[in-house]
């Protein structure tokens, strides 16, 4: 059985992910956590009521039944189960929180909130988790995308860094769950691989077997966002994985979230893998 937290703020996109989770994983037995976090930040009292406490709760515990019962209704999978989770904490160390008490396979999220600024790809919340959660995978959903099953698979390497067993056996488990194509995509500079890089094509092609995979070698036109991008386009790729890795691209991407400086608006799914060595 497989675990999986899906965060909701109550927003369309929030629903949006959850309606994916539910179609990607329609033949597994899996229970969703659906997790909402609440901090409890007071304007101008030095306290906090146990009335507002209260009321905090109760609000949010109907909401999160509503939407129980809603996704219930709608999806009528018997190899689904829902929970509810509420923490009144910030959402990072909610989902920190229940990784630790749990084992949890997967979280899955929306891109943006109730309260998304447009011209960001990444909400904030979104770019916490995928700084701060080093212990799960996160599947980010764009905005309003609707399911598409997963036929072609793109994972982004540089080759500079060898992948742990974990890493392999999560970009194995995607591919082979979904009867998909993984293509593997090197973007590259004028130079040969080095001899690190070798060795690491040469152990990822002996750890990623099973199905039909795709070795690509791709100019570096210095606009690595926009590279991967026009690939995920012009192949009708339906799934981006990548590893998040100090200086890795995603830390770049995080640190310059506007679509406009770095060209970087995947329309499918972006799933992120940490590094947690």
């Amino acid at each position: 059985m497989k675990h999986i937290v899906v965060p909701t703020d109550f927003s369309d996109n929030a629903w949006s992910a959850l309606v994916y989770a539910v179609k990607l994983f329609k033949h597994e037995v899996c229970t969703f956590h659906l997790l909402h976090a609440a901090p409890l930040i007071p304007s101008s009292l030095s306290y906090i009521s146990n009335v507002y406490i209260n009321n905090v709760k109760l609000q949010s515990k109907q909401q999160l039944n509503e939407v129980k019962q809603q996704i219930e209704t709608s999806n009528a999978n018997a190899n689904h189960s829902f929970k509810t989770l509420l923490k009144l904490i910030d959402l990072t160390t909610a989902v920190k929180d229940i990784t630790q008490e749990n084992t949890i396979d997967l979280i899955i999220m929306g891109t943006k909130g109730a309260g998304k600024n447009k011209s960001l790809f990444f909400g904030s919340n979104t770019v916490r988790l995928v700084d701060k959660i080093k212990t799960c995978p996160i599947l980010i959903v764009p905005d309003q995308y609707d399911y598409i099953p997963i036929q072609q698979i793109v994972f982004s390497t540089d080759l500079n860094r060898f992948y742990t067993a974990h890493e392999i056996n999560t970009i194995n488990n995607f591919t082979y769950d979904n009867n998909a194509i993984l293509r593997v995509i090197n973007i590259q500079n004028d130079q040969p691989l080095t001899q690190i890089q070798q060795y690491n094509l040469s152990e990822l092609k002996k750890g990623l077997q099973g199905f039909k995979t795709h070795f690509h070698s791709v100019p570096n036109y210095d606009k690595k966002a926009e590279t991967i991008t026009t690939f995920i386009n012009d192949l009708d790729i339906d799934l981006l994985i990548m590893v998040n890795y100090k200086h890795s691209l995603i830390e770049r991407f995080l640190n310059e979230p506007v679509i406009k400086k770095i060209g970087f608006q995947p329309l499918v799914p972006f799933l992120v893998i940490p590094n947690n060595n």
